[in-house]
């Protein structure tokens, strides 16, 4: 099974501030995750000023400025974008960014972004869809956000991508619920075994909204290949997403709870591992001498017993040898032994 890839979603979280978006970006690093992501967008070209916040926008932020007005001061200029992409490269990391308008597509598009994310909310806008999937721009990947969606509308915008010359191949549907945070009962990860079998031709992935690092962890058996995390560094920071990210704690947790998870999965068969294999003589037990029993003496329950160590004959020959005559003299504690039976194998 390969690596699942893990992104740490800075998204807005940044305020606008280059300097904690550079910061996050290094705490990211620290974390283990394999990529970064941002969010690009022009605010007067994503909402409406009649637009209303959301519910948890509302509860984390007040409702004493418009939807509008809050996402303003979260607006990340695209020089700014530029350094922190470079920055993130020379630490290894992979680095993309969500575009919320056609003009931060085109931006993006500048900038030959190979990972292109769809984020739920765009899943049905035919002419955004039509746009990503047109751009020309060799080995590109897509990532779809499916939060509020049903299968007929996740079918719906898989069809435009299809149908603009996008293979399965090279898109992953993310399982997700756009509720921040998500509650745990929400949550539906057995969603992710029913998309492998619905999509079984797409890669399957998981943005986790709920609190906390559990159900990112929890996902990794039902075979994701893809998992991300709304990432902060103070979650009482002013701002819609803070109160439903995770902490630099918390995204390492997260990081070593995937890694541990992965090597954990294993196979079907079940078998006797190496790292086991000695344990076997030293666990088990054989059928020992529980007094001093003289050759020619018959095997009986008051003369023979089972201990440790496993290196002897299986006690599961227990009624095979009993009434069988001893070939020898035995102490107490000694290894029952006796031609017509072979010591347990290790």
């Amino acid at each position: 099974m390969p690596n699942v890839y893990i992104v740490a979603e800075i998204g807005c979280n940044h305020n606008g501030d280059f300097k904690l978006a550079k910061q996050m970006v290094d705490e990211a690093k620290k974390a283990g995750v394999d990529a970064v992501k941002f969010q690009t967008f022009k605010a007067d070209q994503l909402i409406s000023r009649y637009a209303p916040k959301a519910e948890y926008q509302i509860k984390v932020t007040g409702n004493t400025e418009s939807q509008l007005e809050m996402t303003r001061k979260l607006e990340l200029p695209y020089d700014e974008f530029i350094k922190l992409e470079d920055y993130a490269k020379t630490l290894g990391l992979d680095v993309f960014s969500t575009p919320f308008d056609f003009d931060s597509i085109d931006f993006l598009a500048s900038r030959n972004q190979k990972v292109w994310k769809i984020p739920s909310g765009e899943l049905l806008n035919l002419p955004y869809l039509e746009k990503i999937a047109q751009l020309p721009i060799n080995d590109k990947k897509i990532v779809i956000s499916t939060g509020m969606a049903t299968i007929e509308e996740i079918q719906l915008a898989l069809n435009v991508l299809s149908d603009n010359g996008i293979n399965s191949s090279a898109i992953t549907i993310l399982h997700c619920n756009t509720e921040y945070p998500t509650p745990f009962e929400d949550v539906n990860l057995n969603t992710i075994s029913g998309f492998k079998k619905i999509f079984s031709e797409y890669n399957i992935g998981f943005s986790d909204h709920s609190p906390g690092y559990f159900c990112g962890i929890a996902s990794i058996p039902f075979g994701i290949t893809f998992i991300e995390k709304h990432f902060t560094l103070n979650k009482d920071f002013e701002g819609p997403d803070h109160k439903a990210s995770v902490t630099p704690d918390e995204l390492a947790l997260l990081c070593e709870g995937i890694r541990a998870v992965e090597k954990s999965l294993g196979s079907f068969d079940k078998k006797v591992t190496p790292s086991e294999r000695k344990n076997k003589i030293v666990a088990r037990k054989s059928i020992v001498a529980k007094c001093n029993i003289n050759k020619g003496d018959k095997f009986t329950i008051d003369n023979i017993t089972t201990k440790r160590p496993g290196n002897g004959i299986s006690p599961m020959s227990w009624y095979d040898i009993l009434g069988k005559e001893a070939e020898m003299d035995f102490e107490e504690d000694q290894l029952i032994i006796h031609s017509g039976f072979v010591g347990q194998e290790v």
